[in-house]
Parts: structure tokens; sequence; C-alpha cells
């Protein structure tokens, strides 16, 4: 091989080298632990209820008198209510929550009308005060009174000999981030 044959393919395999080949450049590069760290999050926890009428039964009827759910027949304009206790706690930073109830399962057997011509609303009391949406953490004494009015002018035929599972009316806590 000639001498500038040898030197001639001796630069070209100095560039291949050079920039490390199949034409890419390598450049050095270090990294850091940021440190170890776990991630945890809180809760929100709703005990389950300890539910009474006012006149220590488990529903009224219009304020009167025991509501026997499957026994007492209710019609257009009855009203009937409960009262229930539970605990509330909320665990983390910038956590609260707003309380409701869910009747999205409040549903009649498909022959009747009654489960759209009830209206389900409820009042909360926390730690003895006027609800307002939870802010902070902590624990808390939530009282509901939920009311189930069988609206009278907007009745129908449809309604009569209806079946509801009251059982499906439950308590929320939603949380949120304060």
């Amino acid at each position: 091989m000639h001498k500038t044959t040898k030197g001639a393919l001796a630069t070209g395999a100095a560039a291949v080298l050079l920039t490390g080949g199949a034409g890419t450049l390598a450049f050095w590069t270090d990294s850091l632990d940021v440190g170890t760290s776990n991630i945890t999050s809180g809760t929100v926890t709703l005990t389950a209820p300890t539910c009474v009428g006012a006149g220590l039964h488990n529903w009224e009827l219009d304020g009167a008198g025991a509501y026997t759910p499957g026994v007492t027949n209710i019609v257009p304009g009855d009203v009937i209510t409960k009262v229930c206790s539970a605990t509330l706690t909320l665990n983390g930073e910038h956590v609260g929550a707003t309380l409701a109830i869910d009747t999205a399962a409040l549903v009649a057997d498909p022959t009747t009308t009654l489960d759209t011509e009830l209206a389900a609303t409820a009042t909360f009391l926390v730690d003895g005060a006027a609800y307002a949406p939870l802010t902070a953490p902590g624990t808390y004494a939530i009282k509901s009174t939920i009311t189930v009015t069988f609206d009278g002018p907007a009745a129908t035929n449809g309604s009569k000999l209806g079946d509801v599972d009251l059982g499906a009316v439950n308590i929320t806590a939603t949380q949120t981030h304060s």
C-alpha cells in the first residue's frame, strides 16, 4: 500500500473515532439523585351513620310518629324525616370537603313512577353549627336531617302502589382542595 493511501485511511479512521462513529458526537453526562422521599396521600373518611327519627325511631312520618318502611303507606303530601349522626375525618394538606346526599339509587319498580315524585333533601350541622363547606383537616361531628317529600300537587296515578327502597339514600362527603 502506498504511504498516501495509508495516510488517508488513518485520517478517515481518526475522524470516525472523534465523531463517535455513525455520525454521532458523544458528550459526557452525569446525574444526581434528588433524594429519597415517599409520597403519602391523605383521606376523607365518613363513619357509618347512626340514624333515628325525632321520636327514637328510624323514620318519622309528618313529624308525628314512626314510619315503618314496607308497613306504613304514604300518600301525596306526606313528609318522611330521619336524623343521622356520623364522624367525618379529613386528613391531608389543603383538604376540605362538601356534604350532600346521593339519591341516584332511589328507584321504584318499573310499574310505578313513585321515585320521580319523591324529593329527597338534607340539611347538615357540623360540630353543632350550621353547615358550610369544610376547608381544613380535622375530625368533625356531622348531623344530617334527611327529608323525603311526596309532593302532593305533583302526584300522579302512576305513583299508586309504588315501592322505593329508602336505604338507597346515602350521605356523601366529597373531597375538595382548599
